[in-house]
């Protein structure tokens, strides 16, 4: 059971002192069956499930997009008067709607360019258009957002041959230098996203090899083999880009990230609170190279003048037409980037529980964009703030949520997940003591499929409120479900959960409509862009139902709605992926796997027991068991965190399965201690949860 906690965190979380009880429902003849997970059966479930329906008939189209255009009018960078504006907007809102609502600063560092240039010089001159859209024929909100960039971008003016290099991966190198063509020194290379590897080294090597090839200048683009044409229908009639969007993006460094504390480089392994001093960015591990993002036409143009040898296979993307690995152009590619310290904003704002005030909920999104940010932030605001407008109204008709329930707006998300990780390095065993269970809204309405992206052991809570709410074809988000389409996934990385499950190891969810979003950090995540993703914005709605649903569910329940099963079979099905991964070759799964069915044998049964506790009613059995649950659950997080980093602490999972495991693998010495090392943790975690069942 979590702890109630006291202090600066408790003062910023839960204000009121109000103290009613929720009443209780007579039973209504509409309800739904008088179960739910984590619940014991009776009438407290007939009544939530009332509330529950009052609560799914507020959240509205006209309300989302009324949002909308508060915080997604204008570009709204962290750190800038638009966004500060953001920030009081959201306080406001929250305030309006009987929340205590604060804002929190930080200061982090910010980068921005203040020029870029890119021109060819041979054969021919041309200079390129650097903004979104169609050269010439710009929108207003094109021109307003600016062109595309890279946050990680050296400072520099270079004119040199370009060159094709694919991916840019080592393996790439390697296969350029055997082609035996001569890359001058200061040449400038053209590179297309991709070529990810687990190996947390790759990103570090790839940028070395620039270093080391004495590469002046770094152009990348989205090829329409990944994101295009190749793929489906085009913005703004389809999910993909066109040839005329580019992102702003982090961009090639070096260094080796899974080593290096999370958050600003300024100030590692630090809460950045107001008044502390950074460190210069000059003394950080940065890139020193100009780097550019751009658009599939400017790259389509640069390769077709390309000539010299063939590319090797695979090198060849979505363009229709033979592609060269170049040397015969020269362009000029020239960026300055600002960088300063800035304040950012989180926005906390708070509904005291009624009788368990020191549990909290917490529903959290990040607000700043690259851009205009109608999805990616806007879309999870609009599900807050929605969230916020329906609990006013229940409680005006006399509901009340058993635990505290806590809406984060974070800041900095853009800059690297730093308004969320502030608070992390600032108050993490208060937030770890005290959240029960963290809701990640972000980035949620970009068409089908519907997923529900959670720590496993929410898996049988996710799926009983899949069964609830309505998609926008009318029927239970649920039905969407085969075994070619599953409804269940495990967390990955890239949002603002990875504090909150990898960081403090609290049960965290992600769930969203996640079709693909080729408008990602582009112009064209604007509120006129909306229409192509969510038309109608159906998808705002039910996702600011299901989210409010499971925040009121967690809120009211008995304890964590935790299940077992799902966490072992997701562990085993992680077995079987890594058995055919190229980095485990010959390493021996054989006696983890055994343990993992000792642990299923033992969480089937003890799934089954918690079960039949919640419909008998037995509360005081529930309880029992859902925090013999919670112990099995947190065996896996390791207080002195990660062999390889302190600041992560999870080792069934990290984005990836099996974080300790996948570094040793890569090892370059010492790696069978290192994997046995990995391989011990996770057996005796394995053994601590059987124990924590019996």
């Amino acid at each position: 059971m979590r702890q109630v906690i006291v202090g600066l965190l408790a003062a910023t979380f839960f204000i009121s002192s109000s103290s009613a009880v929720r009443s209780e429902q007579t039973v209504d003849p509409h309800a739904n069956v008088d179960a739910l997970v984590g619940w014991p059966s009776g009438p407290r479930v007939v009544a939530e499930r009332r509330w529950e329906d009052r609560f799914i008939a507020v959240p509205s189209a006209e309300n989302a997009l009324d949002i909308e255009h508060h915080i997604s009018a204008v570009p709204h960078r962290a750190g800038t008067p638009a966004d500060y504006k953001t920030a009081l907007y959201v306080r406001d809102r929250l305030r309006a709607d009987g929340f205590s609502a604060e804002l929190q600063p930080f200061e982090v560092l910010f980068t921005e360019p203040t020029d870029q240039k890119l021109e060819l010089v041979e054969p021919e001159h041309f200079a390129f258009d650097l903004l979104e859209g169609e050269p010439g024929h710009h929108s207003a909100a094109e021109v307003m957002a600016g062109p595309s960039f890279m946050e990680n971008s050296g400072d520099g003016d270079a004119t040199g041959a370009l060159f094709y290099l694919n991916h840019g991966t080592k393996e790439d190198w390697d296969a350029f230098d055997d082609l035996g063509v001569a890359m001058p020194p200061g040449s400038i290379v053209l590179e297309r996203w991709g070529g990810f590897s687990r190996d947390p080294a790759a990103a570090d090597r790839n940028y070395r090899e620039l270093v080391a090839h004495k590469v002046a200048g770094v152009l990348q683009y989205a090829d329409p083999q990944d994101d295009g044409y190749v793929g489906g229908e085009m913005w703004p009639k389809g999910n993909f880009k066109n040839a005329n969007m580019a992102e702003r993006i982090g961009g090639p460094k070096p260094g080796i990230g899974a080593l290096a504390p999370p958050g600003d480089p300024t100030l590692p392994g630090q809460a950045p609170l107001p008044g502390v001093k950074h460190r210069a960015w000059e003394a950080t591990d940065h890139a020193t190279i100009p780097e550019m993002d751009v658009t599939q036409a400017v790259a389509r143009k640069l390769l077709a003048g390309m000539s010299g040898p063939v590319v090797p296979e695979g090198w060849h993307g979505g363009f229709e037409m033979v592609e060269h690995v170049g040397g015969n152009q020269k362009v000029r590619l020239a960026v300055t980037m600002s960088r300063r310290i800035v304040t950012i904003w989180n926005v906390i704002g708070t509904l005291r529980g009624a009788t368990k005030p020191g549990e909290v909920v917490l529903v959290g999104g990040h607000r700043d964009a690259m851009a205009f940010g109608a999805i990616d932030p806007g879309s999870g605001t609009t599900v807050m703030l929605q969230m916020a407008d329906a609990f006013k109204k229940l409680g005006e008709a006399g509901w009340k949520p058993d635990r505290t329930i806590s809406i984060a707006s974070w800041d900095g998300h853009e800059l690297g997940l730093w308004g969320s990780m502030s608070l992390a390095y600032w108050k993490g065993p208060e937030l770890r003591k005290s959240v029960v269970q963290y809701i990640n809204t972000d980035q949620l309405e970009t068409g089908p499929p519907f997923i529900e992206s959670m720590s496993p052991e929410l898996w049988a809570f996710g799926r009983e409120i899949a069964g609830y709410v309505k998609g926008v074809d009318g029927k239970p988000l649920a039905a969407a479900e085969s075994p070619k389409k599953p409804l269940m996934y495990p967390p990955g990385g890239g949002s603002d959960h990875m504090t909150f499950i990898y960081w403090l190891g609290i049960p965290s969810s992600t769930t969203g409509y996640y079709g693909h979003f080729g408008a990602h950090h582009t112009a064209e995540d604007n509120i006129e862009g909306l229409a192509t993703y969510d038309p109608g914005m159906h998808e705002a709605v039910i996702m600011a139902q299901f989210d409010g649903v499971q925040a009121m569910r967690a809120a009211g329940a008995e304890a964590m709605p935790l299940r077992l099963t799902d966490v072992v079979e997701q562990l085993q099905k992680s077995v079987a992926e890594a058995r055919r991964a190229p980095q485990y070759e010959g390493v021996d799964f054989t006696p983890f796997a055994a343990k993992l069915s000792a642990y299923h044998n033992a969480a089937v049964a003890f799934d089954a027991k918690l079960r039949s506790a919640e419909r008998s009613g037995d509360r005081a059995q529930v309880d029992a068991l859902e925090a013999q649950a919670m112990t099995a659950r947190d065996v896996f997080w390791m207080p002195d965190g990660l062999t390889y980093n302190k600041y992560w602490h999870t080792i069934d999972r990290f984005v990836s399965p099996f974080p300790e495991l996948n570094y040793a693998a890569f090892a370059t010495k010492d790696r069978d201690a290192a994997l046995k090392i990995a391989f011990d943790r996770l057996s005796a975690a394995v053994d601590r949860a059987i124990a924590a069942l019996a």
